[in-house]
Parts: structure tokens; C-alpha cells; sequence
């Protein structure tokens, strides 16, 4: 499995709004999709998966649709729960802030086609079976268990302190690595834990809750505190966490 962070800035260094790419045909979320990829790699998108309906989640999902207006034959599979579908029909395919998704139709076929996702029900996607898990955040938000035939990573998408997606990560065999929220440096702890993300001392105590074989990758550093959180983790000391490089192309 190919796991990569889709940039989304222009130094490609920092990670302001959140995509992955899996295998080249599918994203796990839309905030960097038409910012990241080439025009090629966009072609290629076959599935996208929605973990929440946060803006840098979401952000270029509308432009990324209309810049393939010519290129589909077949539409894009939406995969996201009920409740962030109608929000993205309500909130951004409307005629005020875009198009609607009724319009989003080329001569050939829609652009793209709803697949409702819910907690708990597993589905098959590009050749992956993937496994959405509720976490806790400010909104519904899912962590996803992205599983091949021969390896397993984990997505926990934005969160704080949960417990279900340990379970689950405990339970699967194949599992190499966790993706991970840490988007605060130690001094704002407090507004890591309203806001339900992590800082580098809360995610040390979340990794307890992990077995010890699996590698974790910090991801969705918020841009201003980029280097004091790395300079933070490199102080832990501890060789399973990583700060994940974005762009770089992890393979599982």
C-alpha cells in the first residue's frame, strides 16, 4: 500500500489543508486534491473518502469536480456519511458558493456519485477494504482502517482522546502504522483538548493505549507551530513517532 500526504502549500513543507492519496486511485479527503496533485494525478482519482466536513477537509473537493468536467466518464465515488453529504449539498454545492451537485453533470455521466459510509460497516474500495470508526471531535468525525492483502495503516483523521479506534488497531494484525493528529505544540495542550486534537504530551499518553509494534506518524501540524512541535517530539525521544513528511511517498 502507497500512503501519501498531498501537499498544500507552496514550500510543499507544511500541511495547511488535509488529503492522502492511497494507490494512486483514491484520497482520503479533499482539502489538497487540486492544490497537490497534477493534473494527471487528478485524472486518476477513482474514490474519495470524506472523514468530516471541515473546511480543510473538504476546501478544494468543488474545484477539484469541475477542473475533470471533461475528463469523466464515470463519476467519482463520494464515500462519507449521510449527514456530511447533505452538509456539503446544503453548505457548498449551493448556488451561492458553487454549483449543485445536480449540476455537476457532464454529456456523459454525473461527476460524482454519493456511497453513504457509516460507523462500524466496512466496504470495499480500489482494491482496499476500509473500516470507518467514529473518534471524537468537534463534529462527527471518522478514523479509517484502511486494510490490502498484506498490510494495514490507520487513518485517526482529526481527534483527541478516544478509545473504539484502539480497539480496532489493537485487533488487526496487519497493521503497520497510525496516522495521527498533532496539530499543537505543548504550550496550548489546553486548546488541543477543547478542540479536540492533540499536542505532543497528550498524544504520548494516547500512545499507551496502542500495542508497541506499530509505528506512529504525526500528522496535521498547524503551520505556525510546525517546528516547535517537531523540536517537542524530538525531545521525547521515543523511536515510535515520527513526524510524517508531506509529499513523500510511504510504502506499507
Amino acid at each position: 500500500m502507497r500512503v501519501r500526504i498531498v501537499p498544500s502549500t507552496r514550500d510543499g513543507r507544511h500541511q495547511l489543508l488535509t488529503s492522502y492519496l492511497i494507490n494512486k486511485t483514491l484520497a482520503i479527503d479533499a482539502g489538497a486534491l487540486s492544490i497537490g496533485l497534477t493534473q494527471e494525478e487528478q485524472r486518476a482519482l477513482r474514490a474519495i473518502i470524506i472523514t468530516h466536513t471541515h473546511l480543510d477537509h473538504t476546501a478544494t473537493l468543488p474545484m477539484l469536480l469541475t477542473d475533470l468536467f471533461d475528463e469523466l466518464r464515470r463519476p467519482i465515488a463520494l464515500y462519507a456519511t449521510q449527514s456530511d453529504f447533505d452538509a456539503l449539498v446544503k453548505y457548498i454545492f449551493n448556488p451561492r458558493i458553487w454549483i449543485t451537485i445536480e449540476t455537476l453533470r457532464n454529456e456523459h455521466t454525473a461527476l460524482v456519485e454519493h456511497r453513504p459510509m457509516r460507523a462500524g460497516e466496512p466496504f470495499d474500495v480500489e482494491g482496499l477494504t476500509i473500516l470507518p470508526v467514529q473518534v471524537t471531535h468537534t463534529v462527527l468525525t471518522h478514523g479509517l482502517l484502511v486494510e490490502d492483502e498484506k498490510s494495514a495503516v490507520l487513518f485517526t483523521s482529526d481527534t483527541g482522546a478516544t478509545e473504539k479506534i484502539w480497539e480496532v488497531a489493537n485487533a488487526c494484525a496487519k497493521l503497520k502504522a497510525v496516522f495521527i493528529d498533532l496539530s499543537f505544540p505543548n504550550a496550548l495542550t489546553e486548546l488541543a483538548r477543547v478542540s479536540e486534537h492533540h499536542s505532543p504530551e497528550t498524544l504520548l499518553d494516547e500512545m499507551k493505549k496502542l500495542r508497541s509494534d506499530i509505528a506512529v506518524y504525526g500528522v496535521l501540524l498547524k503551520a505556525p507551530y510546525r517546528d516547535r512541535i517537531i523540536a517537542e517530539v524530538n525531545t521525547l525521544n521515543d523511536p515510535r513517532l515520527t513526524i510524517a513528511e508531506v509529499g513523500r511517498d510511504y510504502d506499507f
